[in-house]
């Protein structure tokens, strides 16, 4: 939710996101680091409009959606994606998983200010962790999840 700034002038202003968690099929994972990719993007239809001779009319066409692309700290006592990413690999035996992720925004009190519900979504890439016994620091995993379409809720302040 937009604040006003300076006596209520009418300006608003954004709001900066704090922190954020992701919920996969409504179960919240905090441990996340990154998520990236909530992109729409449509490409122009054009086309020459008898008698019109000053230029091209364009239209709206086919729209996609960029690939969601989500980072967390590997926790080896859970392995939910390596999970869904074999379910996957194992074609006819298992239905393909689809799922809906949100990605959630809080404020610095930790409310929620905002979410985006990412529907029918699976996984298309997975990178494992990497090791490297010379550094002191945690190893990541990442996923790429393909979706048919996301919606933005803003939170109920």
């Amino acid at each position: 939710m937009a604040h006003q700034a300076g006596g209520g002038a009418g300006r608003a202003d954004p709001d900066i996101p704090f922190s954020f968690y992701v919920e996969i099929d409504g179960i919240q994972c905090v441990k996340f680091q990154e998520a990236s990719g909530l992109e729409w993007k449509a490409d122009p239809e054009s086309f020459n409009e008898g008698g019109n001779n000053a230029g091209q009319v364009h239209l709206v066409g086919r729209g996609s959606f960029s690939p969601l692309k989500l980072k967390k700290g590997f926790f080896a006592a859970s392995g939910e994606f390596y999970d869904w990413m074999k379910s996957l690999m194992d074609g006819g035996s298992t239905a393909i998983k689809r799922a809906t992720v949100s990605v959630v925004v809080k404020d610095g009190a930790g409310d929620e200010i905002g979410r985006f519900d990412i529907f029918g979504a699976f996984m298309t890439r997975y990178v494992g962790p990497g090791f490297n016994a010379m550094e002191n620091s945690i190893a990541f995993e990442e996923v790429e999840l393909v979706y048919d379409r996301f919606e933005y809720k803003p939170g109920k302040k």
